[in-house]
């Protein structure tokens, strides 16, 4: 069969539903999946109160509240001013198609989030601590991650590009924290995410715009579709960040962030401290060239993998996390007690960066040709034909 003859295959048995499923559901663990003391809870749409085997204990109408604490590895349910029991498991689920709910979790006595979430809740008890779970739609998911890590006054194209990088960053990683009950978490650890997109009208019709769109490799395998808030003017290997490389994450010169806000950075770090650091993991000198020279000094004219290059295996994703920096790009200045930190960038640096592709959706590229710059090779596929590949 000619590869024409495939395309117009593989859309018929598309639209006429052959490989039709039903909507995903993710679960993502709420607060890093860390357990709250206390959640009040308040009902956007008809619901009810499920516990175990699926009994109901209380149906809420719009805007009820209702209280959940922690005894134990029990859920307590407050509503009305009653305690309606202690359960090992408590669902919140909706019936209609704007359900959700509004969550205000403390933590002790301090609020740590209030928001807006759509779909249902599953709340367990562990220890005195509430553990809860957002059960969500993919899509409700999308856009909640895309205005978490884009936020307001971008343009649609580049939430079109975030919408596909969040729908296949789900997709691959489903599993990431399964030991724990839930798919992912809601932290920069997964994707940040915030509940409900409710701020940035652009959001949903990008989602719905770039429904069920993917980005795949050669092998039509779901790609790790990594990114980061400013690469400084050069994108990273993902074997410079992470063990493994990646043919489609390969580093490229990228002018576009240099004019965005998080493009360059400044520190100052105490002396001492540093160069007891470098100590401590055995940096040693060239004959050329003083320990002096080499602890205080150090002006990179691009990324490097490892410090200074040849003369240590300290890797410099470990001095960032170690001095919490913005990035691992940067050069020092000896100014006394003080060593001077001048940066370019903010993140890991490999993959998209994202203030480099909102650059490039303001000049005018659209979201296919942004994908294209970031990502060597990869292809923008429905879902939904992975399957069919793989088969």
């Amino acid at each position: 069969m000619r590869v024409g003859a495939i395309a117009v295959f593989l859309f018929t048995l598309i639209s006429q539903g052959v490989f039709a499923q039903q909507e995903d559901v993710l679960r993502i663990g709420l607060f890093g999946g860390r357990g709250l003391t206390k959640a009040h809870l308040q009902a956007l749409a008809a619901s009810t109160l499920r516990v175990e085997n699926n009994r109901i204990i209380t149906t809420l109408n719009a805007n009820d509240k209702c209280t959940l604490s922690a005894t134990g590895n029990r859920v307590v349910v407050q509503y009305k001013g009653s305690t309606l029991g202690s359960f090992e498991r408590v669902v919140l689920q909706g019936h209609t198609p704007d359900a959700g709910f509004r969550l205000k979790a403390l933590s002790g006595n301090a609020e740590v989030l209030h928001t807006v979430y759509p779909g249902n809740l599953i709340a367990r008890a562990k220890d005195g601590k509430l553990l809860l779970v957002n059960e969500v739609l993919l899509d409700e998911y999308t856009g909640g991650v895309t205005e978490a890590e884009s936020g307001k006054g971008q343009t649609l194209e580049y939430y079109k590009v975030q919408a596909m990088i969040a729908r296949t960053y789900a997709l691959s990683n489903q599993q990431k924290h399964a030991p724990s009950g839930f798919n992912l978490c809601d932290e920069v650890h997964c994707q940040a995410y915030k509940g409900r997109s409710r701020f940035e009208p652009l959001i949903p019709e990008a989602v719905d715009a770039t429904r069920d769109q993917v980005l795949v490799d050669a092998d039509i395998e779901l790609i790790t579709a990594a990114f980061h808030s400013n690469c400084g003017g050069h994108t990273l290997n993902s074997e410079h960040v992470w063990s493994k490389p990646l043919g489609y994450l390969v580093g490229k010169p990228d002018t576009f962030c240099l004019v965005m806000p998080h493009s360059h950075w400044e520190k100052s770090i105490d002396r001492t401290q540093w160069v007891t650091y470098l100590q401590k993991n055995g940096v040693k000198s060239s004959p050329s060239q003083s320990d002096t020279a080499l602890n205080l000094s150090y002006y990179p004219s691009e990324r490097h993998r490892f410090f200074a290059d040849s003369l240590t295996r300290i890797r410099m994703t470990e001095i960032r996390r170690a001095f919490g920096l913005k990035s691992a790009f940067f050069v020092i200045d000896d100014d006394g007690d003080q060593l001077q930190l001048t940066g370019r960038g903010f993140g890991h640096g490999v993959g998209l960066c994202q203030e480099g592709a909102m650059r490039m959706a303001q000049l005018g590229y659209d979201c296919r040709s942004i994908i294209h710059f970031y990502y060597r090779d990869v292809h923008i596929i429905d879902r939904r034909q992975i399957r069919f590949f793989a088969e």
